[in-house]
């Protein structure tokens, strides 16, 4: 029997939030917050965190600005101490679904919708019909009928050892319970997210062929020296000039404007977000980009994470590192030194990538 989870915290990423103004006894219609901003007639709220026991989803059907009031469409199931916190959900129920191949289609749901469980970290469902195939989740707003857009689809062999959600667990298996209440998934989300960009900056440093992206058309007219490069640019790696069957050089921003005046060499050069090409063009040409692209934001359990050699486990150790003066932890140096140890490996590792050729190293023949 394949149980299928839809990760109630992922509606509070980036969600916004406010607190309870005092205690409240089970049983109340109305809770003052400190600050209603943000907060809308007909919201969904989460009282406290998902996962903790007394967790509840209620809906603010009427919102007092002045006051900072919400008025409760149901009275609230248990007490809830000042200070409680109280997050805006878009969605207040899920759906499953399950197809053959990884292709969503909404055609076959398992269930109808049901409210999201607040007292766990999951929304689940079981499928004791099917042992193969892929499975999915879509949230649900049953005032505004809006629904989210599917989930990524999930595997009924299991979620991929690099992907989000595995780093995730580890990171959180390696903490104790009061330690998991203290941790957030926002916070959980932006310290692998640091972590993810640091090492690829790290490897972009040493390595020039691992996060080269597709490559980049500019179409260069007269007149225009300048031009926006893609928004996951870090490094350009080469510039090729389609139109004239050339590679065009770089040039260091001292250089422009002697080029400007006295070459008729095309230079390309690098100016913040954008890409320029001295001297000013007078002649039409398509250039050719290929660059060392920046790693996209992971925003979703089910994005995988892409290192040389699956080199990806050390990305906990930087989590745990940021987690240490939250948790009190005097072992936060280990993790720092244990993060960058692995970026070290990772690198040496990388070097060969392209038919077993080093990406960098000394010349056998060099005197040294």
């Amino acid at each position: 029997m394949i149980t299928l989870k839809a990760d109630n915290r992922s509606l509070t990423i980036n969600a916004l939030y406010s607190y309870l103004n005092t205690n409240y006894l089970s049983g109340v219609s109305s809770l003052v917050i400190k600050n209603s901003s943000g907060f809308a007639d007909n919201d969904y709220v989460l009282l406290g965190e998902f996962g903790s026991e007394t967790a509840e989803v209620v809906q603010a059907t009427t919102v007092t600005a002045a006051t900072h009031t919400l008025t409760l469409g149901a009275a609230t199931k248990f007490a809830h101490s000042e200070s409680t916190k109280v997050t805006i959900l878009p969605y207040n129920q899920v759906r499953f679904y399950r197809t053959v191949t990884a292709t969503f289609s909404a055609t076959a749901p398992l269930a109808a919708y049901t409210d999201i469980n607040a007292d766990s970290y999951y929304s689940t469902i079981k499928d004791a019909t099917n042992t193969t195939g892929f499975g999915w989740f879509v949230f649900y707003n049953s005032t505004t009928t809006k629904a989210s857009a599917n989930s990524n689809a999930i595997p009924y062999a299991g979620f991929a050892e690099n992907s989000v959600k595995k780093v995730l667990d580890n990171f959180f298996s390696d903490l104790n319970n009061k330690e998991q209440k203290l941790i957030s998934n926002d916070e959980a989300f932006s310290w692998l997210n640091e972590a993810y960009n640091i090492a690829a900056n790290e490897l972009n440093l040493i390595n020039r062929e691992y996060n080269v992206a597709e490559p980049y058309d500019i179409s260069v007219v007269v007149g225009t020296q300048e031009y926006a490069l893609p928004d996951t640019f870090s490094r350009a790696t080469s510039v090729y000039d389609e139109t004239n069957d050339v590679y065009i050089d770089n040039i260091d921003s001292a250089g422009i404007d002697f080029n400007e005046y006295s070459s008729n060499v095309t230079y390309y050069y690098i100016r913040g977000s954008y890409i320029g090409f001295t001297p000013n063009p007078t002649a039409a040409f398509s250039a050719h980009l290929r660059y060392k692209a920046k790693k996209t934001k992971l925003t979703s359990y089910y994005d995988n994470i892409e290192f040389p050699n699956n080199n990806y486990y050390f990305l906990k150790d930087y989590m745990m590192f940021r987690a240490g003066p939250k948790l009190q932890r005097q072992d936060k140096p280990d993790y720092y030194k244990l993060f960058f140890e692995a970026i070290s490996r990772m690198k040496v590792n990388s070097h060969k990538q392209n038919a077993s050729l080093d990406a960098w190293g000394i010349d056998p023949t060099a005197n040294v």
